[in-house]
């Protein structure tokens, strides 16, 4: 790719026999990410934090007898590290003027936010592309790094067996009925999804009490299709897939539907909206903004630098109590 953009480079910009020039361009930054990810502000490179759990049940007091003492057992502590991300566009002083402005293309330049905000989008979706994965290969204009995303008990984001703080019975996020765990989005991987919440226990073994109401799949595929087939059905009380009405005894969900999903697109994920919150799940911590820094001109050549980037730090999920739900056709647990 040229860089500078040089006249040569897109000779049409100054090619007086044609009318009109398109920018065909990114979409209005959608910010998606917000629906399933915390965010919060931090002025830190590193950011950790950790946990101490509250207790179990009370027990019961005979005549005379002494009270049975408990105490809070530590949770698991996550350490989140700063990665910048950027993007640089560069014009000759000539392709400037008789080519951008005089064309009023300047808004090519919104162009570089976009870039940063779309891999934020994607970077975020990853996650749960790769909920399955401790680890996998992300791949941008400047080569391909290797992204962690285990949580603080170092098991992946989906695990059929996530530790639990005191000890005690382990619990999953994976979807399953009890038997089936490679559910197709239907009916009943519905009902499974909401048996699994109700057996997700807190470091004390608790019931956590999650209701999930938000349904999280790939744009455009069979499961984004059917998600809506479904929600139609249950709004007006039906069954989805049969004539009974009783659907409407099923709590229903809101559908997002991510097009950042390329990769596993049979994935889908339930969350509760109501956990959403810097203690449970997937976590975004933003240094700053996308901002613009520049532009810059060099003053030998009259070259115009536009330097867009992105400071934040790594979105990683918090492996604790998660209330976000998974199933993978396929795949045996």
């Amino acid at each position: 790719m040229p860089n500078p953009l040089t006249l040569a480079d897109a000779a049409d910009l100054i090619d007086l026999s044609i009318q009109d020039i398109w920018l065909k361009g990114s979409e209005k930054e959608s910010r998606l990410f917000e629906q399933y990810y915390n965010v919060e502000k931090t002025t830190d490179y590193y950011t950790k934090d950790s946990s101490i759990s509250g207790l179990g049940y009370a027990g019961r007091i005979q005549e005379n007898a002494v009270i049975v003492a408990q105490s809070p057992v530590q949770g698991f502590d996550k350490t989140y590290t700063q990665v910048e991300f950027g993007v640089l566009m560069s014009f000759t002083k000539k392709m400037w003027f008789f080519g951008i402005k005089k064309r009023d293309l300047e808004k090519v330049t919104q162009e570089a936010i976009n870039a940063c905000s779309d891999l934020r989008e994607l970077r975020c979706a990853e996650r749960l592309d790769n909920s399955f994965s401790t680890s996998y290969t992300a791949e941008d204009e400047a080569g391909s790094y290797t992204v962690t995303t285990t949580g603080g008990d170092s098991l992946a984001f989906i695990y059929a067996s996530h530790t639990r703080e005191d000890g005690g019975t382990v619990w999953g996020n994976r979807v399953t009925d009890g038997i089936t765990v490679n559910m197709d989005w239907e009916y009943d991987a519905l009902k499974a999804a909401n048996r699994t919440a109700a057996l997700i226990r807190n470091p004390k073994g608790k019931p956590m009490n999650i209701n999930l109401d938000i349904f999280v799949c790939s744009k455009g595929y069979a499961n984004n299709h059917r998600a809506v087939e479904m929600l139609g059905a249950m709004n007006k009380g039906w069954m989805p897939g049969t004539a009974e009405h009783e659907g409407a005894g099923v709590p229903t969900y809101k559908i997002l539907a991510l097009p950042w999903i390329m990769t596993n697109t049979a994935y889908w994920w339930m969350f509760d909206s109501s956990k959403k919150g810097p203690m449970y799940g997937f976590q975004y911590k933003e240094s700053q903004p996308i901002d613009m820094e520049g532009p810059n001109i060099v003053f030998r050549t009259g070259e115009l630098i536009a330097h867009y980037l992105r400071k934040l730090i790594e979105y990683i999920s918090q492996i604790r109590w998660i209330s976000q739900l998974e199933t993978i056709p396929n795949q045996v647990l």
